[in-house]
């Protein structure tokens, strides 16, 4: 099924957590946010399994000045 990150298509298997989705898109453990469909999506809700054509905005944080 298709899901879409940063505007980006992403083909993942069913059971697929955001957690996991994360992982495999090489995103690091901490200083990320994570919206689903237009929604902040708190760490604790990270494990909520992915449906076809969600949409998933993430960000990261950046050090600097």
């Amino acid at each position: 099924m298709i899901v879409v990150v940063n505007e980006q298509q992403v083909e993942i298997d069913e059971q697929t957590t955001v957690a996991a989705l994360l992982q495999s898109l090489g995103f690091p453990d901490r200083g990320v946010a994570v919206a689903l469909d237009c929604a902040v999506l708190p760490r604790s809700d990270w494990a909520t399994t992915l449906s076809e054509g969600n949409r998933l905005e993430v960000v990261t944080a950046v050090q600097g000045g």
